[in-house]
C-alpha cells in the first residue's frame, strides 16, 4: 500500500506540473500577444501622431504664407521708383510687468532682455514701433524699461488706465525716464494740442501719433472726448502727411469690440485718422477696413493683446505684433496704408519650477513649424497649446 500511495502522488504531481507548464505556456504566450498589441498600437499611435503633427504644421504653414507674404520683395519693389518709398510700422499691444513676471523673468544677469530674444527682429526691422506702456516706472523697473528699448520699441502711450496710479509725480517719472532712454511717449495732457501730440519724420513723411484712454475719472492723460479728438486731429491733419491714433479701450477678455468702440472709430477716421491701434481688453480683438469720407481705406485694430503679461488665462498670452506698410508717392505727394499683416506671439510661462527666465515671448509659426525637430524646446502639451492659439487668433482676425 505505501508504494502504491507513493506511485500515485508521484503521477498526481506529475499531472500538476504538466498542468503548470502549460498554464505557464499560456499565460506567457499570451502576455507576449499583449506585448506584441501593445507596442504595434504604440507605433501606429505614434505614427498617426506624427502624421497629424505633420499635417497640423503644413496647414499651417501654407496659411501663415498665404498672410505672411515677403514683405522685403515688396519693399525692395516699391522702393525702386526713385520718387517712392515704403514707411514699415510695428505695433504691439500691452506692455506690462505683472509681480511674477517682475520676479521670475529676469535671466541670470539680472536683465529682462532674453524675454523678447525670439521677437526683437520684428521690431527693430521697422522704422517706427509703437506701443502701450502699461508700468509705471519706479528703481526696481527700470531694468525693464531698458530691455523694451533694446527690443526695438521707439514709441508708447501713457494714456490709460494705470498711468496715474502713482499720481501725477509718478506719470511724470515715467515719461522722463522712457524718453531718456530713447523711447518716445504720447498721452499725457497738455494745454497746447502741439504738445499732446507727437509728430515724428520718417523718410520725409511727417507721421502724427495721438492718444487717449477711456474716462476712468483721472486727470493727467489724454481721456477720450470727441471735442479733444476733433481738434487733435484737426492739427494733425493740418501739420502731418499721416495720422495714427492709439486707442485705451473696450472690454477686458473680450474678444469682440463693443459698440461704443466701433462708434469711436468711425468718429476718429471721419475726423482724419488714417490708422486706429488699440489696446486694454488683454485679449486680441478683430480688426476691420473703415473707409473715410474720401472713400479712402483705413485700419483699425481694435486691440493687439497684451505684448507681455504673466495672466493665467490662456487667450491672454496670445497676442500679435502687427505689421503696417504706408506707400508714399511723391509724384502726388501723398501717403496711404498700402498693405498689413501680423506676426502671431505667444508670451509662454515654463512654470513655477523657474526661478529665472520663467517667461518668454514666442514665435508661434517658428515654434509650431520646428516642433520635434533638433532644437526645440516645446513639449507636446505646449506644441498642443500654441496650435490652439494660432487657429483661434486666426479664427479672430479674419
Amino acid at each position: 500500500m505505501p508504494n502504491n500511495r507513493r506511485r500515485k502522488t508521484r503521477k498526481s504531481t506529475l499531472i500538476r506540473d504538466t498542468i503548470s507548464n502549460k498554464n505557464f505556456i499560456i499565460i506567457s504566450s499570451i502576455l507576449l500577444a499583449v506585448i506584441i498589441i501593445c507596442v504595434i498600437v504604440n507605433v501606429i499611435l505614434s505614427v498617426q501622431e506624427q502624421k497629424k503633427i505633420a499635417e497640423e504644421q503644413q496647414r499651417i504653414a501654407d496659411h501663415v504664407e498665404e498672410i505672411y507674404s515677403a514683405m522685403e520683395a515688396d519693399v525692395d519693389s516699391i522702393n525702386n521708383f526713385k520718387a517712392s518709398s515704403i514707411i514699415r510700422i510695428s505695433a504691439i499691444g500691452d506692455i506690462l510687468l505683472g509681480d511674477n513676471l517682475k520676479k521670475y523673468g529676469k535671466n541670470a544677469d539680472g536683465l529682462y532682455n532674453d524675454i523678447f530674444s525670439n521677437v526683437t527682429k520684428y521690431l527693430k526691422d521697422s522704422d517706427i514701433t509703437l506701443g502701450t506702456y502699461e508700468t509705471n516706472i519706479s528703481d526696481d523697473t527700470k531694468v525693464f524699461a531698458n530691455a523694451v528699448k533694446e527690443a526695438g520699441i521707439d514709441l508708447v502711450t501713457l494714456a490709460h488706465n494705470h498711468a496715474l496710479d502713482n499720481g501725477e509725480e509718478g506719470l511724470k517719472a515715467t515719461q522722463d525716464y522712457l524718453e531718456s532712454v530713447g523711447i518716445q511717449t504720447v498721452g499725457k495732457y497738455a494745454e497746447e494740442v502741439q504738445s499732446r501730440i507727437k509728430i515724428i519724420e520718417e523718410k520725409g513723411v511727417k507721421i502724427a501719433v495721438l492718444s487717449y484712454t477711456y474716462d476712468n475719472g483721472k486727470t493727467g492723460v489724454n481721456i477720450y472726448s470727441k471735442e479733444q479728438a476733433s481738434s487733435d486731429l484737426a492739427y494733425a491733419n493740418e501739420n502731418a502727411d499721416f495720422t495714427i491714433v492709439l486707442m485705451h479701450w473696450g472690454d477686458v477678455y473680450k474678444e469682440e469690440p463693443n459698440s461704443t468702440q466701433k462708434a469711436q472709430a468711425q468718429f476718429l477716421v471721419d475726423n482724419g485718422a488714417d490708422i486706429i491701434i488699440g489696446a486694454h481688453p488683454s485679449v486680441v480683438e478683430p480688426m476691420e477696413i473703415l473707409k473715410n469720407k474720401e472713400g479712402q481705406d483705413c485700419l483699425v485694430a481694435y486691440s493687439l493683446g497684451d505684448f507681455t503679461s504673466d495672466f493665467s488665462y490662456e487667450n491672454s498670452n496670445l497676442e500679435l505684433v502687427l505689421n503696417i506698410q504706408i506707400y508714399f508717392d511723391a509724384e502726388t505727394d501723398t501717403v496711404s496704408l498700402y498693405k498689413v499683416d501680423y506676426t502671431p506671439i505667444y508670451m509662454n510661462d515654463y512654470g513655477k519650477q523657474n526661478t529665472i527666465n520663467r517667461y518668454k515671448l514666442l514665435d508661434l509659426k517658428n515654434e509650431i513649424a520646428n516642433y520635434g525637430k533638433d532644437g526645440s524646446n516645446l513639449d507636446k502639451k505646449t506644441y498642443d497649446k500654441l496650435v490652439r492659439g494660432i487657429d483661434r487668433l486666426n479664427g479672430i482676425i479674419e
